[in-house]
């Protein structure tokens, strides 16, 4: 039953079927198995005094006033009066003209939904009810199917199979570790009746899906411990290289050098992993394994995740290695990237770099050595196993900014050796970090000023592009509007994903050239930049973004002997915000900060961001603790050491679950 296509569901039309299927949900399996991103809680009303802004909450309100209507932007907005005992609240709605005869003057509802403080209290597209929601799913969301369509099925596949639903996992596993049978967990992850019954729920299928994962990545480790690759001679080579360098090396990154250069001349396929907070020099360490493989005659690519990255390290490359070193990207002029592709043919390019236009069918190497993936977290392992067909075995190395805890990192990423670089040139002076408030927001723009006229750069970072009724902090285009008014001597630009690359490079480029004194941007500029004359980070509503990616972001200032600024501006004041802000300014240990971020969000948030289902990481993005997925690793490895049948069925089980991914995972 579990394996009938969608169409056998009571409510699933031809038509619905469809639009799952770009989500690549074929079967009921695949649509149960497709768990909420997120869950509203509104088992409980909050009086409107209470109400904070930003979260969402549920309250007990009567209609105050007749309905209203308004054309704003081009979309109707509905408002309707409501209040309770502690005060008056709008519940709004957008393109939702039918809820006006959902609420009438004097009736008292229930209504759930997102807490705007602007103005006045608002409610955002509340949803009404005769009764608290309970616990409400949230699940991705995608074009024509809303939340209710969503629920809908949900509801309709489970009571569809509910008594059909065979339990995957051997008793000894659930008496073992504490989980409930496969039918009671898919009932509580999609409708849960309390949080208990939820997190009950969630941490069984997290564990099977973690456990499946594991027993794939010991299978893909050992299957590549068994191939062979290329021994590389890397005698002389160090020399070489430091003697090439314009500064030393630190001893974090001699150590990292060291690992790597026994990596390479084993026999089987390097695959390492290289983490290094923000400026500690991986690039240099990648560079030498870059070299050990064009000293042997072979070549290396290096897979940045932009365009502006991809420029910036052909133009560090190429200052090293001059004509040896080619680039490309996207939009070349056809004769620019004809010359380049007989270069990387003919094997006179040892250093190839670009972005994903590296993995273009017709980018054919002579002989490829070595791969480096610069800021994995940018690119899915299918990126990365296309880059591996592009060489027989190369060996890889595999680059992050983002600090992972070793042990978390242990587990998640089995299948490849770590490296960590832990300390920073000398010479960088910590980023000084500072939480403005709202009252203090012109002098911080003015202080900007008075430093551009001193020759400093600055960064301003806003989460949207655009400005939004839901959003309650500045936008791009807002703010760079507003600075280019306020500022009228300051040279103001602006940079963000919706500009064509050949515009946004263009913007880099003259930020790079000191012809920008202030850069309005969006998280384009989080990875990997390189600009030291900029010296000063504000971020517009800070409490938008992750602890690790606040930290991403400061780490693209501090990249001189300067002293360097951080600004973090946020407008939801609480006791956790609070507590992630002082983290911020407390220390600029990107290692301390993901920390943190582990214990304040968890590891499957924490990898979530970023991962998005991608990689294999992001398929733990549920996973609740790191105690889970320690014994999820443990149990994979004692269940292939045991063999037998029981074994057997999980392999065959994990191969359907991810089977798709086994020549991915594998980064060799």
């Amino acid at each position: 039953m579990l394996d009938s296509p969608l169409t056998s569901v009571k409510g699933i039309g031809p038509k619905r079927a469809e639009l799952f299927l770009r989500l690549g949900v074929c079967s009921v399996r695949d649509l149960l198995y497709r768990l909420p991103r997120d869950y509203l809680d509104y088992t409980r009303v909050t009086p409107i005094a209470e109400l904070v802004n930003g979260q969402n909450a549920a309250v007990q309100v009567r209609i105050s006033a007749a309905t209203r209507f308004f054309r704003k932007k081009g979309m109707t907005m509905l408002s309707a009066p409501a209040q309770d005992e502690t005060g008056k609240i709008t519940l709004k709605w957008f393109n939702q003209p039918y809820r006006s005869a959902q609420v009438k003057i004097g009736e008292i509802i229930y209504a759930s939904g997102r807490v705007l403080r602007k103005n006045g209290v608002s409610l955002l597209n509340p949803s009404i009810s005769q009764a608290l929601p309970g616990i409400v799913p949230v699940y991705s969301s995608i074009k024509d199917v809303n939340q209710r369509a969503w629920r809908d099925s949900m509801q309709a596949a489970l009571e569809s199979v509910w008594d059909k639903i065979p339990e995957p996992l051997p008793r000894s596993l659930l008496e073992r570790f504490s989980l409930v049978p496969l039918a009671l967990a898919l009932r509580h992850a999609h409708f849960p009746f309390s949080r208990e019954a939820l997190e009950m729920a969630r941490r069984r299928l997290d564990f099977e899906n973690t456990l499946l994962y594991f027993i794939i990545m010991e299978l893909q480790k050992s299957e590549r411990l068994r191939q062979n690759g290329f021994s590389f001679d890397t005698s002389g080579v160090l020399s070489r290289f430091t003697s090439l360098l314009a500064f030393s090396l630190t001893r974090a990154q001699m150590r990292v050098v060291d690992e790597i250069s026994v990596d390479m001349r084993a026999p089987a396929p390097m695959n390492r992993l290289l983490q290094g907070d923000v400026g500690s020099g991986k690039t240099a360490v990648a560079m030498y394994a870059l070299l050990v493989a064009a000293a042997n005659g072979k070549q290396g690519a290096l897979l940045a995740p932009t365009e502006i990255l991809a420029e910036q390290h052909s133009q560090n490359f190429s200052e090293i290695f001059g004509e040896t070193v080619v680039l490309l990207k996207g939009g070349m002029k056809k004769t620019e990237r004809d010359a380049a592709l007989k270069k990387i043919a003919d094997g006179s390019a040892l250093f190839v770099i670009g972005t994903h236009a590296l993995l273009s069918e017709d980018v054919r190497y002579c002989d490829l050595g070595c791969i480096v993936t610069d800021e994995q977290h940018r690119f899915g392992v299918r990126q990365r196993a296309a880059m591996l067909e592009k060489g027989v075995r190369p060996d890889m190395l595999v680059m992050s900014a983002t600090p992972i805890p070793r042990t978390l990192a242990l587990i998640l990423y089995g299948d490849l050796d770590i490296s960590v670089i832990d300390e920073l040139p000398p010479g960088r002076k910590p980023v000084k970090t500072s939480v403005i408030r709202a009252s203090k927001r012109e002098d911080m723009y003015a202080y900007i000023a008075a430093q551009a006229k001193e020759g400093v750069q600055s960064y301003v970072v806003c989460p949207a592009i655009e400005e939004s009724d839901t959003i309650e902090c500045p936008s791009v285009e807002a703010l760079f509007a507003e600075l280019r008014k306020k500022l009228p001597e300051t040279r103001v630009g602006k940079l963000h994903g919706q500009m064509k690359e050949a515009e946004r490079s263009r913007v880099m480029r003259a930020f790079r050239a000191g012809e920008i004194d202030v850069l309005v941007t969006t998280t384009v500029i989080e990875v990997g930049v390189h600009v030291p004359n900029a010296c000063i980070m504000a971020i517009e509503g800070a409490e938008r973004f992750g602890l690790s990616q606040l930290h991403q972001l400061r780490g693209r200032v501090g990249r001189s002997a300067q002293q360097a600024y951080c600004f973090l501006l946020y407008g939801v004041e609480s006791r956790e915000e609070n507590e992630r802000m002082l983290t911020m300014t407390q220390t600029c240990d990107g290692f301390e900060i993901a920390q943190k971020d582990l214990l304040l969000r968890g590891p499957g948030d924490f990898i979530g961001t970023r991962q998005h289902g991608e990689d294999g990481a992001g398929l733990l993005a549920g996973a609740m603790n790191v105690k889970l997925l320690e014994e999820a690793a443990r149990a994979a490895r004692e269940i292939l050491q045991q063999g037998g049948e029981e074994s057997a069925r999980l392999i065959e089980l994990a191969s359907e679950r991810f089977g798709s991914m086994l020549g991915d995972i594998a980064m060799n």
